[in-house]
Formats: structure tokens, C-alpha cells, sequence
């Protein structure tokens, strides 16, 4: 309730703001258009959505001409591979496995919702990737699996990762702690714990 979502959401343009400027490499986010705007974003939020189709149309979603072994690398990255690997499935009376798995949000854990909607985030590749309380509803082990994910997918690309827990965002670059709608902290993780009392309440 801080501000943190309505905050990113700006990023997005899911919301005009009225004073101020938001800038990306220097360059007004009101100048770009839309579709070129969230075309660079990636987006994870906490509600995972995953359609009534195979595990491969799911995770190229938004995609077009992906070869297989584009898939099979998001799905990697990821930590989703695993369990992609052993999925059966039955459905309309036949069994379906792997990538041509036909999944719901009900065939599914948590977790591995999540790790599917991060490869359909990692395949478009895009240059800033946005998770929104991303590891928020899964499981120790389902956490532990998109956290060093994240080891790999954040490199070389803009992250910004909104998040209650210190074992999420202990290895960012910079933490901006928001207290009901104003910032009362920035700074690595190990100068916050020492300087921000709200930080570590």
C-alpha cells in the first residue's frame, strides 16, 4: 500500500502523470508512443496468467516466428524446463506432454505459472524487465528456482523488481524503500540496513 505498484505502473503509461518527468536513456517516456514503449517492457506481476492452450503457445504469447530452440532457451533461463519436461497432461481423452502439454491455471502450481509467464517474458528479450511482487504466492523451492533465474536474466538489462522480501532484491544495484507514498530510502541493501530504520522494520 505504499506506492510501489501505482509508482511502476508509470513506466508502463498505465497512468499519465501530471507534474514531473519519467525518462529512459535521457528521453521523455511521453515521447515514445505506446506500442513502442511497452514493446521494450517486459512485465511479471504476482497474478500469473496462464491461457487454456500448450505450454509452447503459452510461453510465445506476443511472439511471432520463434524457433523451437528459442522457446526451449526461455524456458531454460527460466528454471521452467524442468518440470516442463515431465508434464502429462490429459485432455479430450489423450495424453499431452512437454511443450505440447494443454495446460490451465488449474494444471499448475504458483510457481510453475510463474516461471512460464518469465520465459514469455525473457523470449521477446526485452532491454527493461519489470517484476511485480513476482515470487509474492509461490513456495520456498519455487522461489529459490526464479531467484537464480533472476541471476541470469537480469544481466545486461534494466530490472526493476518490486518486492517485500530481502532475499529478492539483496543484490540490487539500488533499493528505493517507499513508505505510504514517499521515499524515505535509496541505496544498496547493505547501506540501507544501517541507514533506513523503515527498511529493516
Amino acid at each position: 500500500g505504499s506506492g510501489k505498484t501505482t509508482l511502476i505502473n508509470l513506466v508502463n503509461r498505465f497512468y499519465e502523470w501530471q507534474e514531473g518527468e519519467i525518462r529512459i536513456d535521457g528521453r521523455d517516456l511521453r515521447d515514445y508512443t505506446i506500442y513502442s514503449l511497452r514493446y521494450q517492457i517486459g512485465l511479471v506481476t504476482q497474478e500469473a496468467v496462464v491461457f487454456s492452450d500448450t505450454v509452447r503457445a503459452n510461453i510465445v504469447y506476443g511472439a511471432n516466428g520463434v524457433a523451437d530452440a528459442d522457446i526451449r532457451r526461455a524456458a531454460r533461463l527460466a528454471r521452467a524446463e524442468d518440470f516442463v519436461d515431465c508434464l502429462r497432461v490429459e485432455h479430450n481423452g489423450r495424453t499431452t506432454t512437454g511443450y505440447d502439454a494443454q495446460i490451465s491455471g488449474r494444471t499448475l502450481s504458483g510457481g510453475q505459472r510463474q516461471r512460464i509467464v518469465l520465459a514469455r517474458a525473457i523470449l521477446r528479450d526485452p532491454p527493461i524487465l519489470i517484476l511485480d511482487e513476482a515470487t509474492s504466492q509461490v513456495d520456498s523451492e519455487s522461489e529459490r528456482k526464479i531467484q537464480e533465474a533472476l541471476e541470469d536474466v537480469t544481466r545486461n538489462r534494466t530490472t526493476f523488481i518490486i518486492a517485500h522480501r530481502f532475499s529478492t532484491i539483496a543484490r540490487a544495484d539500488m533499493t528505493v524503500v517507499l513508505d505510504t507514498g514517499r521515499v524515505v530510502g535509496v541505496g544498496r541493501h547493505e547501506e540501507l540496513v544501517k541507514t533506513c530504520p523503515f527498511y529493516v522494520t
